[in-house]
């Protein structure tokens, strides 16, 4: 990982995260790749645009019918394009209710539309509808600029955040809570022999599979290439090392996926470290960085806690 990963989160620049230094820019192939991750990501988003630019266009020929007296349907894209983004939405997302309450809501605008709703209630019930929609577009919008595109885990600064609000509750309360870094192992052959589009494959694979083996209260970050880090509330060191222990273990037992007919299993590195009241997020983190290169020299095999 290098200092250089510190240097850029808690260094004086407070800009974006720059390329490690040698590192190779990427491939057009996997550029697009990833293009096309982020825009799958963005759909939602652009479908609550349509939906709110819809329901504006609607409320508009509401007013201008009103002085003819005849009916405006609410346009069938409204709610659909509501239902679509509700299906898409991650598990746990805190956009959920959200999304499910401006769906009946819409859904009882569409009725009240084709009945004999005056006007003005179908105008005053649109516009609160048309509020829900740009408050839950900015959300998502939001809620997207911290996720990994690839990877769909949140990114460098989620995690800093996140570490921030662990550190003040552990100066707080006084509860554990630790750090571990984790470098993928043999990672580079497999872009070599399969291409970087198997190896994106294999990062997202791998990020899924450490987020479903993880206890409710932890979390996961894509640090940045094949780097990965995980928080882990309520734990020691000599428990951390157990919880990184057992994700080796099983992702060892199943393979991630296939590539030209063959099994592409995960081995990583570790190294863990806990937060201290006496030490900023720069120092843990450097020393988790520490025993994560003496795992790498040790071959790996076990995460690397408490010298």
């Amino acid at each position: 990982m290098g200092a250089w990963a510190f240097d850029e989160i808690y260094g004086s620049s407070a800009g974006e995260v720059s390329a490690a230094p040698g590192m190779a820019a990427a491939p057009t192939h996997r550029a697009r790749e990833l293009a096309l991750n982020e825009a799958q990501l963005q759909l939602p988003a652009g479908v609550l645009r349509q939906g709110r630019q819809s329901l504006s266009h609607w409320l508009d020929g509401v007013l201008e019918a009103n002085a003819q007296a005849r009916p405006v349907a609410l346009p069938a894209q409204v709610v659909q394009g509501l239902a679509q983004a509700l299906q898409a939405a991650s598990h746990g997302s805190s956009l959920l209710p959200g999304l499910a309450d401006a769906l009946q809501q819409a859904q009882a605008l569409q009725r009240m539309s084709t009945g004999a709703t005056p006007p003005r209630t179908l105008v005053r019930e649109g516009l609160g509808l048309l509020m829900r929609l740009a408050d839950l577009e900015s959300d998502w919008a939001a809620q997207q600029a911290w996720l990994d595109p690839l990877t769909g885990l949140p990114g460098r600064r989620a995690l800093l955040q996140r570490l921030q609000s662990e550190l003040s509750r552990l100066r707080r309360q006084g509860d554990d809570c630790c750090v571990a870094l984790i470098d993928l192992d043999r990672f580079k052959p497999v872009n070599d022999q399969f291409g970087h589009l198997v190896g994106d494959r294999y990062l997202a694979a791998f990020a899924g599979a450490l987020s479903s083996r993880l206890r409710s209260y932890d979390a996961a970050f894509r640090f940045g290439g094949d780097e990965f880090v995980l928080c882990l509330p309520q734990a020691s060191e000599r428990q951390a090392c157990g919880v990184v222990e057992r994700l080796r273990r099983g992702l060892a037992e199943q393979p991630l996926l296939k590539a030209e007919g063959r099994e592409l299993y995960a081995a990583f590195s570790a190294g863990v470290a806990a937060l201290d009241p006496h030490k900023s997020l720069g120092q843990v983190l450097g020393e988790a960085d520490s025993r994560l290169y003496a795992a790498k020299r040790a071959g790996g095999l076990h995460p690397v806690g408490v010298a």
